[in-house]
């Protein structure tokens, strides 16, 4: 299995797991909250899915573009091994774009994914990720900055998915719970 679908697969099984973790939450603090809801667990795997395989392009897309690190050896120092220097207009650069573009794609694909069969049709849709969007990312903005510096300064760009599936986790009990207030 490649290491792309081994993040797609891993990022399923965390978004998943963190529907299921905030519906047994609700259930054990609220004994006659409805039974568990698969199909949400099910919606949450697919945008699990279909998140970390658009992620994994956009970053390897955002490091391409902008490196965080570049290599300066000496010419005369054939021994040891070539500085690494932080790009920090890259990083900046990086940060502003995901923080952006970036975390309007994904929470787009969450809305769609968690939205899609109770919708109806392609309007009503689009009306309901017009409402949530703008205060979704909003509130990411209160965690995401944090990990996207962290991942573009510390984490190799072919693990930086995985590193965000793992902090996503409480996110993703976050956005199950939002969910469930419709």
């Amino acid at each position: 299995m490649s290491r792309h679908t081994k993040t797609v697969v891993q990022s399923a099984i965390l978004k998943s797991a963190a529907n299921l973790t905030a519906q047994l939450f609700r259930y054990s603090t609220n004994p006659t909250a409805p039974p568990l809801d698969w199909k949400a667990v099910f919606e949450f795997a697919i945008f699990g899915l279909i998140q970390a395989h658009v992620n994994c392009h956009w970053q390897e897309f955002l490091e391409d573009s902008f490196p965080s690190y570049s290599t300066f050896a000496k010419p005369t120092d054939q021994t040891t091994a070539p500085k690494k220097i932080i790009q920090w207009q890259n990083i900046i650069y990086k940060i502003i774009l995901d923080q952006t573009i970036g975390l309007f794609l994904m929470n787009t694909i969450f809305l769609v994914c968690t939205n899609l069969k109770q919708s109806g049709n392609a309007s009503v849709l689009v009306a309901e990720v017009n409402r949530k969007i703008w205060p979704l990312i909003v509130t990411a903005w209160k965690v995401w900055p944090a990990c996207s510096l962290c991942n573009f300064l510390w984490v190799p760009v072919e693990s930086r998915v995985l590193v965000a599936s793992c902090v996503g986790f409480g996110w993703n009990i976050f956005l199950a719970f939002f969910t469930m207030v419709k």
